[in-house]
């Protein structure tokens, strides 16, 4: 008897030295949700731009877990990044897909989560006026009424290229808007200007509004970057199903990496709601590889601490956050080697230069 006691702990303790699961163990979850801090017109559930939307369009993470019999659940939030916040830290989340500084804010604030691949890089902010006003630039909206959705990753960008061009915040009347409030005043002139993402080009190619400023024109370093996280708890549970999530995301990056399928991911994003000639005009002269590289970095991991050091400056954070501990490159390095795509990104280092291989 005690000789079958101790083989059966044998073989539970190397069970968990190779990674391997004892009988007992917690089983796969049954769904994951995995949330989007964007949504399309009028609240469809597709979003515009990124490689997770365009893996939930193209079901390739269900293609990874479809053995395993886990359902996703897509969750799309019109209250973009904070609202994602609030959703993890209810542990209403297993997976999101967020822009830096909100994702940031939050894991200051104590929210259990690690950064496992990018989904979107250099990604800009425009400043859009209404289409016959006379502003040219930005210095030609001091004093009036310009709205923006704080606490979003296009607020850093905003006040980034505000201390660029040596202004701030208060030089403006600003308003706090959601997009949706903020395209409707921009259409009605009841603001004078407003910060958008991809919206602009929406605007500009409809005669609603016209761009006045572009932070990716004026110097890389003035861009937003996105990316995907997952909880904490999630990771440590079930590590195996988390690479195959990423698995999903990979095969997907590479896919809208191929120029020959440039086309057909403008008209996937294109469900959103927005035109597909205003993606076209966005991505104009921008190659998607590098945009949707998932690599986390040099280049990533200092535009992130970037992010935590700027918002510490700016008062937009009151904690702090150890970048090289939250980011988790593992999963989509493992992921690349299998995959044989080494070559198709290039590792960037902080200066966003491609190093020598």
């Amino acid at each position: 008897m005690k000789h079958k006691l101790f083989l059966s702990l044998i073989a539970v303790f190397a069970g968990a030295w190779l990674g391997v699961a004892p009988a007992g163990a917690a089983d796969p979850p049954q769904v994951i949700r995995f949330g989007l801090a964007i949504v399309g017109k009028g609240g469809k559930p597709v979003a515009s731009n990124g490689i997770a939307s365009l893996a939930h369009q193209r079901q390739a993470i269900e293609a990874e877990l479809k053995d395993d019999n886990i359902r996703i659940e897509w969750i799309y939030f019109k209250g973009a990044g904070p609202a994602v916040n609030e959703a993890l830290a209810n542990k209403q989340l297993d997976f999101a897909w967020q822009g830096d500084l909100p994702a940031v804010i939050g894991k200051a604030g104590g929210l259990n989560t690690r950064l496992i691949a990018a989904d979107g890089l250099l990604t800009s902010t425009y400043l859009v006026v209404p289409v016959d006003s006379p502003a040219k630039t930005l210095q030609d909206l001091k004093g009036k009424r310009v709205a923006q959705f704080k606490g979003t990753n296009l607020q850093l960008a905003t006040a980034r290229a505000l201390k660029v061009e040596g202004l701030r915040e208060r030089d403006f009347r600003t308003i706090n808007m959601d997009f949706p409030t903020m395209i409707a005043a921009l259409a009605s002139k009841d603001i004078d200007g407003g910060w958008f993402g991809s919206h602009a080009f929406d605007l500009q190619v409809s005669g609603v509004g016209r761009i006045v400023y572009d932070t990716r024109a004026v110097d890389a370093k003035l861009t937003r970057q996105t990316h995907v996280l997952v909880d904490g708890d999630f990771e440590r549970q079930y590590p195996q199903i988390v690479q195959k999530v990423v698995d999903g995301l990979v095969k997907t990056a590479a896919w809208v990496s191929a120029e020959e399928n440039r086309e057909a991911a403008f008209g996937l994003w294109a469900n959103s709601g927005t035109p597909i000639e205003a993606l076209r005009a966005e991505q104009e002269g921008q190659s998607l590889a590098r945009i949707y590289s998932p690599r986390l970095d040099d280049f990533f991991l200092d535009r992130y601490r970037a992010t935590v050091r700027e918002s510490r400056e700016l008062g937009l954070l009151r904690g702090d956050v150890d970048v090289d501990r939250w980011v988790e490159p593992g999963y989509v390095n493992a992921a690349i080697d299998r995959l044989g795509l080494q070559t198709l990104w290039p590792v960037y280092d902080a200066d966003n230069r491609p190093q020598a291989r």
